[in-house]
């Protein structure tokens, strides 16, 4: 009975609304956690930032997140696709040219994520204002931090993981397989 709007923050991130009138309609706001993991990977060691903790550990460098949010691919409306081929190391590095060389590794990742953050933003506030409450799942869902700055930037919705109603974040993928896999075999 009213407007959902669930947020997939897998490498890349996608964005389903759903309406009470049964209209669904679902697209790749942009990265998700592909560039933080590539970063991460670098200059830790680590597979990925364990609850967004080195990010929040630093400050957003906003000449660069400003330079991040001209990406031709946010502005474009939906429906869009896209991955790794655009949000990629190689696109990275083309946007932290001129980046001071000094400038701090956690910098740098506290703005990916901010950078990840407002892509997400930005689609809900123009494709699902309606929407009272943000679900969140995939990896992105385990990221504190990234789950902080989304509630911060949509101060009039609810942001949940999805495994407050009832599905772990890592395992809706899966469930949505497993549900197309039914309805094929029941010729659905």
């Amino acid at each position: 009975d009213t407007t959902v709007a669930v947020l997939n923050i897998g490498g890349i991130s996608n964005l389903s609304v759903l309406t009470p009138q049964g209209d669904v309609r679902g697209w790749d706001c942009g990265p998700g956690n592909a560039l933080m993991d590539h970063w991460c990977r670098l200059h830790t060691g680590q597979a990925f930032d364990r609850d967004g903790a080195w990010a929040a550990s630093g400050q957003v460098i906003t000449p660069l997140l400003a330079r991040l949010l001209q990406e031709d691919y946010l502005h474009q409306p939906p429906p869009k696709s896209t991955g790794r081929d655009l949000f990629n190391p190689a696109w990275l590095a083309s946007r932290l040219q001129g980046l001071a060389d000094d400038a701090p590794a956690q910098d740098v990742q506290a703005t990916l994520t901010a950078f990840t953050a407002q892509a997400c933003i930005q689609d809900v506030h123009q494709h699902a204002p309606l929407a009272q409450e943000l679900i969140v799942c995939g990896g992105g869902a385990l990221n504190l931090h990234l789950l902080r700055l989304l509630q911060q930037g949509l101060p009039g919705q609810q942001v949940v993981s999805s495994e407050a109603r009832g599905l772990p974040p890592l395992q809706v993928e899966a469930a949505a397989f497993a549900w197309l896999a039914h309805k094929c075999i029941r010729r659905e």
